[in-house]
């Protein structure tokens, strides 16, 4: 999937993965929470990368015998997180789960900024 976010772009996104659940059979708990960090992660792109604005974002899914594996890259601004540090807000927030949600759910879970813009790299091992 390659376009500029907009209010369809997180149904374009189910549509992707959608797609790639219908050529392999990937365990249900898998695509959960594969399914459940793509969401929080898409959102968060789309709310705060482009302050706004559209940004190009593009979508990669990877599913594999042992993994499967998400890969996000945006154009927009760069992500002001420290994934070493990422924590459950208290109960009373109300923001800020998403990433510690997606983190939770998630094996690995990584983010760098280059040239070409944010990159973000979703993964979880395949299971029953």
């Amino acid at each position: 999937m390659e376009a500029l976010t907009g209010p369809d772009t997180l149904a374009e996104i189910q549509r992707t993965l959608d797609l790639a659940w219908a050529s392999d059979d990937v365990p249900e708990y898998t695509r959960m929470c594969i399914e459940l960090a793509v969401s929080e992660i898409g959102t968060n792109i789309i709310a705060y990368s482009g302050d706004g604005q559209p940004v190009r974002l593009r979508m990669v899914v990877d599913v594999r015998p042992e993994n499967v594996a998400v890969m996000f890259t945006d154009d927009g601004h760069a992500a002001p997180v420290d994934l070493a540090r990422i924590s459950m807000p208290d109960e009373t927030s109300e923001s800020g789960r998403g990433l510690a949600l997606a983190h939770r759910v998630l094996d690995e879970l990584t983010y760098r900024r280059d040239q070409q813009g944010n990159h973000w790299t979703l993964t979880r091992r395949r299971s029953e």
